[in-house]
């Protein structure tokens, strides 16, 4: 009997650790800088800088921190990115000069999640489908990378 007891103490313990860790995996916490305005969904963002938090496990929190505009938003983890270089990366879909965003990671891919794509964004990929597609990703350390790549 007593053994029965350290063990199911023990069962328990072992998976309110593995809860704790769990919560503070995904705990995204992310600054960047956007020098142009974006949409995401159906809400437009001005150029700015903008902090990011997951306040849910499938929702992220996007913030001005200049303006203090702010939305939340659902997205999905993206397992597709194995990439863990460290850098904090918010990516951009262009078409033009309107830019929709993509996808947010800190730099692991266990916090890599994908943004839904807006009825709007899909309309500007079939109107457009002989323009290049641009992938602008906004670092966490100030830097653009831009990318531009054909429709598939």
């Amino acid at each position: 009997m007593k053994r029965i007891t350290h063990l199911a103490v023990a069962i328990i313990a072992i998976c309110l650790i593995t809860t704790a860790t769990h919560a503070q995996s995904t705990n995204l916490k992310l600054r960047f800088r956007v020098p142009f305005p974006f949409t995401v969904e159906n809400t437009t963002f001005a150029a700015g800088e903008y902090e990011v938090t997951q306040p849910e496990r499938f929702v992220l929190a996007l913030r001005n921190v200049e303006d203090q505009a702010s939305a939340f938003e659902p997205v999905k983890p993206d397992r597709s990115r194995k990439e863990a270089d460290g850098r904090g990366r918010a990516i951009f879909h262009r078409y033009g000069t309107v830019y929709f965003l993509a996808a947010i990671s800190d730099g692991s891919w266990q916090s890599a999640f994908d943004f839904g794509t807006s009825n709007k964004e899909e309309h500007l990929a079939d109107k457009r489908p002989a323009q290049q597609t641009g992938v602008v990703s906004a670092l966490s350390n100030g830097t653009v990378v831009t990318v531009d790549i054909g429709r598939e």
